[in-house]
C-alpha cells in the first residue's frame, strides 16, 4: 500500500454490493439498480439520488470517495428548518472524505458509522449531535479535527482511528462511554471542560503530543493504562466518580495528576521526569514504578473550584497503598496516610522526604504506664518476610525521616530495627548484648528505662550501704561491750 492510498487495493472484501461504474471503486452502489455509487452516477440519476434525501432519512456513502460537491449536496438536502443538518442511520464505513469536510452542527438521530473512513484534511464537528451509537473505529484524519462541543448520547467509540493533527474535543459530552482504546494522536489531543457520563476509556493510546485533560468530569472511571505519552500529561484539574487507571503507562517529559478520585492505580507505571500526584480523596497505589526523577505525592486540602465532587466520607486525605519496589531519584509525602502502605522493597529508601503530618501505623508501647501515642510501625511488619530485610528498612527510613525533620518518627523506626535485629541476629553474643540493651536502656532509646535501672541499682547500693553500716555499729559495741568485760 502506497502513501497515498488510504486503503488496501480492490480486492479487499467489502460486505455491500460494489460499485460497477468504475474499476476499483469500492463504493456502495445506490439501490436504483443502475449499479453506480453517488460519486459515479450520472447527472440524471444523481439528481434522483438527492431528491430522494430528506432530513432525518438515512445516508449511505460506504466505501464511497466523497468529493466535496457530493457531500454539500447531501448536507443541503438533509438540513431542517433549524439550519442543521438532520439524518437518520448514517454509514460513512471506509468512505474518503475531503479535505476541510463541513460536519459542524450536524445531527444524526440514528446510529451512525465512520468505522475506517479516511479525512484527508482537517475535519469539524463542532456543535455536531451524535442520538445514537456512534463509531469511529479505525478512522484516520489526516489533518486537524474538531469535535468541541459535540454531544454523544449513546456508545461512542474512537477505538484505533489516527488523528494526524490536533484533536480538539475540548467541551465535548458523552452520555455514556467513550472508547478511545489503541488511539494514536500524532498531534495535540484537547479534552478540556469535557463530560464524560460513564467511562473514558483510554487504553494502550499513544500521545505523540502535548495532552490537556483540564477541568473534565467523569462520572465512573478514566482509564489509561498502558497508554503511552510521548510529550508528557497533564491529567486535571478533573474529578471522576470511580478509578483513574494509570498502570503500566509510559510518560515522556513528565506526568502531572490533579484529580479527586477514590483509587489511582498507577503500578508499573515509567515516567521520564518529574511526576507530580495532587489528589483528594483517593487511594494511590505506586507500585513496581518508575521515575527518573522526583516523585511528588500531596493532598488537596480543598475541593477542586468549578468541579463538584461525589458525596464521598472523610476530608480529602490521600492514601498511599503502595511503594513497594518504586525506583525514583526521591519521592517526596506531603499531608499522606501511610497506614497501609507498603515500603518492602522500595529501591532508594534514603530518598524518603515527609513534610507535613504524615500518618502512620502505630504499635502499643510495652513500657508502663503507657503514656503519649504508641509507636510508628510500618504495615510490612504483619508481612511474612524476614526480621532482616525489616531491618534493614526500617534503618533507611529512620535516616531519612531524620533527614525530613521528623525526630520522633526516625527515633521510632531505629527502635524497631534494633528490634528486628535483636531477633534475627545470627551471632550469639551480638543476640545477647542485644537483649542486654533493650533490657537495661531500650537500645539508648528509652531514656526512662535506663533511669529506672540506675534508680534500682542506686537504690540496691544505698541499701547495701545501710546494711553495711548497721553491721559495722553492731561489731563495734560488741567488741566494745566484750572490752568491758575482760576489764
Amino acid at each position: 500500500m502506497t502513501h497515498h492510498e488510504p486503503f488496501p487495493p480492490s480486492t479487499t472484501a467489502v460486505f455491500w454490493p460494489r460499485c460497477s461504474a468504475v474499476q476499483g471503486c469500492m463504493g456502495r452502489a445506490v439501490a436504483d439498480g443502475s449499479g453506480g455509487c453517488p460519486a459515479h452516477l450520472p447527472t440524471a440519476e444523481f439528481e434522483r439520488f438527492v431528491g430522494s434525501l430528506r432530513p432525518g432519512g438515512d445516508v449511505d456513502l460506504r466505501g464511497v470517495t466523497v468529493p466535496a460537491w457530493l457531500l454539500d449536496a447531501v448536507l443541503d438536502a438533509v438540513t431542517g428548518p433549524d439550519g442543521r443538518p438532520h439524518l437518520g442511520r448514517t454509514r460513512f464505513d471506509r468512505a474518503v472524505l475531503p479535505a476541510h469536510a463541513g460536519l459542524r452542527g450536524f445531527c444524526v438521530e440514528g446510529d451512525s458509522s465512520f468505522d475506517g473512513a479516511c479525512f484527508l484534511g482537517g475535519a469539524s464537528f463542532y456543535d455536531a449531535r451524535f442520538f445514537g451509537n456512534a463509531s469511529f473505529r479505525g478512522a484516520r484524519f489526516g489533518c486537524n479535527v474538531s469535535f468541541h462541543a459535540a454531544r454523544f448520547h449513546r456508545h461512542a467509540s474512537f477505538e484505533e482511528a489516527v488523528f494526524a493533527g490536533d484533536a480538539l474535543f475540548g467541551e465535548a459530552g458523552w452520555h455514556a462511554d467513550a472508547s478511545f482504546r489503541r488511539a494514536v494522536f500524532l498531534g495535540a489531543a484537547c479534552f478540556d471542560r469535557a463530560r464524560f457520563g460513564r467511562d473514558a476509556a483510554m487504553q494502550a493510546a499513544c500521545f505523540g503530543g502535548a495532552v490537556s485533560f483540564k477541568r473534565v468530569r467523569v462520572t465512573r472511571h478514566a482509564r489509561w493504562e498502558r497508554t503511552k505519552f510521548r510529550r508528557g500529561a497533564w491529567l486535571g484539574p478533573l474529578v471522576a466518580g470511580g478509578r483513574i487507571g494509570l498502570a503500566d503507562v509510559t510518560a515522556h517529559g513528565g506526568l502531572r495528576v490533579h484529580a479527586a478520585a477514590r483509587l489511582v492505580g498507577a503500578r508499573g507505571a515509567t515516567v521520564h521526569g518529574e511526576a507530580d500526584f495532587r489528589l483528594r480523596h483517593a487511594e494511590l497505589d505506586l507500585e513496581d514504578a518508575v521515575f527518573d526523577a522526583t516523585v511528588s505525592v500531596r493532598t488537596l486540602a480543598h475541593p477542586i473550584q468549578g468541579l463538584d465532587e461525589p458525596s464521598w466520607p472523610g476530608a480529602g486525605t490521600v492514601r498511599l497503598a503502595s511503594l513497594r519496589r518504586v525506583d525514583a531519584a526521591q519521592v517526596r509525602l506531603t499531608e499522606v496516610d501511610l497506614s497501609g502502605c507498603g515500603f518492602l522493597g522500595l529501591r532508594r529508601p534514603d530518598a524518603l522526604r515527609l513534610t507535613g503530618d504524615c500518618t502512620f501505623p502505630t504499635a502499643p508501647r510495652r513500657s508502663w504506664p503507657r503514656r503519649g501515642p504508641g509507636r510508628a510501625v510500618l504495615a510490612d511488619d504483619d508481612s511474612a518476610c524476614g526480621d532482616d530485610r525489616l531491618a534493614a528498612l526500617y534503618r533507611d527510613l529512620a535516616r531519612a525521616t531524620a533527614d525530613s525533620g521528623h525526630r520522633r518518627l526516625a527515633r521510632d523506626f531505629r527502635y524497631r530495627a534494633l528490634e528486628k535485629r535483636r531477633h534475627s541476629e545470627p551471632a550469639r553474643w551480638r543476640r545477647w548484648g542485644l537483649h542486654f540493651l533493650w533490657l537495661t536502656c531500650g537500645y539508648g532509646l528509652r531514656a526512662g528505662r535506663a533511669v529506672a535501672w540506675i534508680t534500682i541499682i542506686v537504690a540496691l547500693v544505698c541499701s547495701g550501704a545501710a546494711v553495711l553500716r548497721h553491721d559495722n555499729r553492731q561489731d563495734a559495741a560488741r567488741m566494745l561491750h566484750m572490752n568491758g568485760d575482760n576489764t
